[in-house]
C-alpha cells in the first residue's frame, strides 16, 4: 500500500472561533435579544409601563444557576446587531443610576441574566480554544504517523540504497493442544507461554477431559473437534504440534495423519534418544504426577516411543505424595516453594535404592519447573516437555553462529497470554465443560524469579555444560558449522583426537585393539575434563557407540543418527525423511549398527537417502581440503529442491555428515522444512545439563563466558600420544 503525501495542518489554523462562525450564531442571536431589550429598558419611562405595552414582552420565571430568574427566551420583534461592549464603565453607571427608578428590578435582573450569559459565552470561547488547540496536536500526530507508516513500508520493501529487500521468514512458533481443564499453570508448564523462548499458540479441544485422555478413547464428537484443533493449529502457522497432557500420546498416530508438522504428544517421544545415550545396564527415572499413570499407556508407549514399562531399565514413580503436588490434581496453583524441596528428597532417596540411574525424564507436563532444581541437586541430566518441544523448534529455527543470516526475523522476546477458551468460536466455547477465561494481553517475557535461588545460597555453583568431542586421526580446517570448529557451539567444548583412528578405520567400523585403548583413554579424559556429553567427530564412529556408553557415564552419542527415532516418531508412518550423508554408500556398513542403536533401517522407505558427493566444491571434504560454503551452498539446495519436486512428501531433513550442518539455514529458508543435525544433537543433549533461564531454580549454574578455544590437532595429547598420529 503507497500512503498519500501528507501535508501538516497549519498553524494556528483553528486558534480563533471566528475560524467556525456557525458556532457562534446561536449564542450571538441571543445576547442581540439580551442587548436591545436591556437598550430599552434603560431609555423609556416609566420603564414597567413600557414593558407592559409591548406584546409578548411579559417575562415569566424560571431557573438559572438555582434561582428563579426571568426568562427572556420568547421575546420576539427585537432588533439584532446592537453593541456588544455593553459592560462598559457608561453601563455600570447607568445601572447604579436605575436602581432607585421604577421597574429597577426587573432591570437587575435582566442585567445578571446578561452577565451569566457572556460569562459563559467566555468560558465555551476557551474551553473551543482548547480543544481546537488539542485537535490540532492530534492531527500533527497523526501526520507524523503516516509519514512514519510510509518510511516503514518503503524500508520493508527497499534496502539502505533502494535496492530490493529479502522478505524475513517469521520466527518458529509452536502450537499446543489443551485439555478441557482450567486450571492456573505455573512457569515451566507447558500451559505457561512463559515456559518458552519462542510463540506459542493454544488450542482446547472442548469436551476432551483428563478423563478422557487418560482412557486414550475418544467420543465421536471429541474425535472431530481434535481434529479442528490440530488443523486450526496449522493454519496458524506454528512449525510443531504438542500436547498439554502426556496422556494425549494415546492420540499421536491420529494427530499424525492430520498434520503435516511435526507432532509430539508426550515428552515421552525422547525415551529413545535418551536410552540410545546409555548403557543398557544404566537406568533412567522417569518421574510422572501418578506412578500408575503410565500402565494404562504400556502398548502405546511401546510402539511409538519404544519405551517399555514393565522393563527394568526405567525407574517409575508418581510425585502424588510429594507435600502440596496434590494442588495438580485439585485444578489448584502449585506451591512450587513447598514442592520443590519436597521433590529433590524423593529423588535423592530414589537414586540411593537406585545407584544405577546416570539420567532423569519428567513425564508429566506440570512438572518441569522442578528440572533446574534437580539438576543442581543430582548431577545428572534431566529432560521434560520443554528440552523436547525446544529440540523440535531447533529444526526450523535459524542458527546465529554459523550458515545463511537474514533470513529469519528475530523472536520480538513477547509471549501472548492465553485465556482458556482463547481461540474457540461462540458455539465452541458452550461446548466446554470448564468455563473459559477472560482473554489475555501481550506481554514482555521476563526471566525466572530469583526467590527460590535464596535457599541454595550454599550450594556451590556448578560449572557451565561443556562438550566433549572425540576426533579422528584426520587434520583438515573446519568451517564453522563443522562439528570440529568451536564456534559451531553456544557453550564450552573439549577436543580430544584418538591417535591412529583414521577416517578408514571408522569407516571399517573396527578398531585395532592399540587404537581402542586409545579410545577408550580419550572418552576417560573428556569425562575427567567435566564435560556433561560426548559425540565423535565423524557418523561413521556410530559402531564404537557400545564401547563409548560402556565407558562413560554420561550420555554418548557419537552420531546425529541417533535422533533418527525423535524425529521419524513425529511424522506419518507415510511421510519421508530426507537424510543427506557425504557418500550415498557410506550408511550401508553401518546398517546393522544403525538399527540396533538407532532404530533406523537402512532399507526403509519412509527413509530417503542422498550422498552429496557430485555437488560443486563438496569433494574438498573427501580431500580434506577446507570446504568453499558459499560454493557449495547453491549446489546443496538445488539438489534437495530437485528431490522434492520428485517427492512431495518428503517432511524433514537429517545432515549425517558433520561437515553438513555450515548448510542447514539455507535449507530451511528454501524448503521450509525442519532441519537436524549433529549440532542439534549436541545442543539437545547439552539443553538437559544447563541452567533454564526462564523458569525453575536460578543462580545454581555458573554462566558460559562466551569465549571459544581454537583447537589443534593433537593437542591434549602426551608427547608420546602426539607420536602415534598419523
Amino acid at each position: 500500500m503507497a500512503y498519500p503525501q501528507q501535508t501538516a495542518p497549519p498553524m494556528g489554523m483553528y486558534h480563533h472561533p471566528a475560524a467556525h462562525p456557525s458556532m457562534m450564531m446561536h449564542h450571538g442571536s441571543r445576547l442581540d435579544l439580551l442587548e436591545a431589550e436591556v437598550n430599552h429598558i434603560r431609555y423609556s419611562t416609566p420603564p414597567s409601563a413600557s414593558m407592559s405595552k409591548l406584546p409578548g414582552m411579559v417575562p415569566s420565571p424560571t431557573k438559572l444557576g438555582g434561582s428563579e430568574v426571568l426568562d427572556f427566551g420568547s421575546l420576539s420583534g427585537a432588533s439584532t446587531g446592537a453593541s456588544s461592549n455593553l459592560m462598559d464603565t457608561t453601563m455600570a453607571s447607568s445601572a447604579d443610576a436605575s436602581v432607585a427608578a421604577p421597574g429597577h428590578h426587573a432591570y437587575h435582573q435582566l442585567f445578571s441574566l446578561y452577565k451569566d450569559a457572556v460569562t459563559q459565552l467566555n468560558s465555551l470561547q476557551v474551553r473551543h480554544t482548547q480543544l481546537m488547540s488539542t485537535h490540532q496536536e492530534l492531527m500533527m500526530a497523526h501526520y507524523g504517523a503516516l509519514q512514519y507508516a510510509a518510511e516503514t513500508e518503503s524500508n520493508a520493501s527497499t534496502g539502505p540504497a533502494g535496492a530490493p529487500k529479502k522478505q524475513l521468514k517469521k520466527h518458529p512458533c509452536m502450537g499446543v493442544i489443551r485439555l478441557d481443564y482450567n486450571y492456573p499453570p505455573a512457569d515451566g508448564d507447558t500451559d505457561s507461554p512463559a515456559s518458552f523462548g519462542f510463540d506459542v499458540t493454544y488450542r482446547v479441544v472442548p469436551g476432551m477431559t483428563f478423563e478422557i485422555a487418560q482412557a486414550g478413547k475418544f467420543t465421536e464428537a471429541v474425535e472431530r473437534r481434535f481434529a479442528e484443533g490440530i488443523k486450526f493449529l496449522e493454519q496458524k502457522g506454528v512449525n510443531a504440534i504438542t500436547g498439554d497432557c502426556g496422556f494425549m500420546m494415546a492420540f499421536q498416530v491420529l494427530a499424525r495423519k492430520i498434520a503435516t508438522v511435526p507432532v509430539f504428544m508426550s515428552s515421552m517421544v525422547q525415551c529413545p534418544v535418551i536410552g540410545a545415550a546409555f548403557d543398557a545396564k544404566d537406568q533412567i527415572l522417569i518421574l510422572t504426577a501418578n506412578g500408575n499413570s503410565l500402565k494404562p499407556q504400556k502398548d502405546v508407549l511401546l510402539n511409538h516411543c519404544g519405551f517399555d514399562v514393565e522393563e527394568d531399565r526405567f525407574v517409575i514413580r508418581g510425585c502424588q505424595d510429594i507435600p502440596g503436588f496434590d494442588a495438580v490434581a485439585k485444578g489448584q496453583a502449585v506451591p512450587i516453594d513447598i514442592v520443590q524441596p519436597g521433590m529433590v528428597k524423593m529423588t535423592a532417596d530414589i537414586i540411593r535404592q537406585n545407584p544405577r540411574i546416570s539420567g532423569i525424564l519428567l513425564e508429566c507436563t506440570e512438572l518441569p519447573p522442578y528440572a533446574d532444581a534437580l539438576r543442581a541437586s543430582t548431577g545428572l541430566p534431566v529432560w521434560d516437555a520443554v528440552t523436547a518441544a525446544d529440540f523440535y523448534i531447533s529444526g526450523f529455527k535459524d542458527n546465529p553462529r554459523f550458515g545463511v543470516d537474514d533470513w529469519q526475523a528475530e523472536w520480538d522476546q513477547e509471549q501472548e497470554e492465553y485465556a482458556f477458551g482463547q481461540n474457540l468460536i461462540e458455539k465452541e466455547r458452550a461446548q466446554l465443560v470448564n468455563k473459559a477465561s477472560a482473554p489475555g494481553a501481550k506481554k514482555a517475557a521476563k526471566p525466572k524469579s530469583k526467590a527460590a535461588a535464596q535457599k541454595m545460597k550454599k550450594m556451590a555453583k556448578k560449572q557451565a555444560p561443556t562438550l566433549g568431542v572425540v576426533r579422528l586421526d584426520y587434520n583438515y580446517p573446519p568451517a564453522a558449522g563443522d562439528i570440529d570448529c568451536a564456534a559451531s557451539y553456544g557453550y564450552d567444548v573439549l577436543f580430544r583426537c584418538v591417535p591412529g583412528l583414521t577416517f578408514e578405520m571408522a569407516q571399517s567400523g573396527m578398531m585395532s585393539y592399540r587404537v581402542q585403548q586409545e579410545f577408550v583413554t580419550a572418552i576417560q579424559w573428556l569425562e575427567k575434563k567435566g564435560v556433561c556429553g560426548i559425540t565423535g567427530d565423524c557418523g561413521f564412529m556410530m559402531a564404537f557407540q557400545p564401547l563409548a556408553r560402556d565407558v562413560a557415564t554420561v550420555p554418548v552419542f557419537m552420531s546425529s543418527m541417533v535422533q533418527c527415532p525423535m524425529i521419524s516418531v513425529a511424522f506419518d508412518k507415510y511421510d519421508v525423511i530426507l537424510i543427506l550423508t557425504a557418500n550415498s554408500k557410506t550408511l550401508e556398513p553401518q546398517k546393522n549398527v544403525l538399527l540396533k542403536e538407532c532404530g533406523f533401517d537402512v532399507d526403509d522407505t519412509r527413509f530417503l537417502i542422498q550422498g552429496c558427493q557430485d555437488v560443486d566444491g563438496f569433494d574438498a571434504v573427501a580431500k580434506g581440503e577446507k570446504v568453499d560454503v558459499e560454493r557449495v551452498t547453491p549446489g546443496m539446495v538445488k539438489m534437495v529442491q530437485d528431490l522434492l519436486s520428485m517427492q512431495p512428501n518428503i517432511r524433514a531433513i537429517l545432515l549425517e555428515c558433520t561437515e553438513l550442518p555450515p548448510y542447514a539455514d539455507a535449507l530451511r529458508q528454501a524448503t521450509g522444512l525442519p532441519v537436524w543435525d549433529a549440532i542439534t544433537c549436541a545442543d539437545f543433549f547439552i539443553s538437559c545439563c544447563k541452567d533454564n533461564p526462564r523458569f525453575g531454580l536460578n543462580q545454581w549454574q555458573n554462566d558460559w563466558d562466551g569465549t571459544v578455544e581454537e583447537y589443534k590437532l593433537g593437542e591434549h595429547l602426551t608427547a608420546k600420544q602426539r607420536g602415534r598420529l598419523t
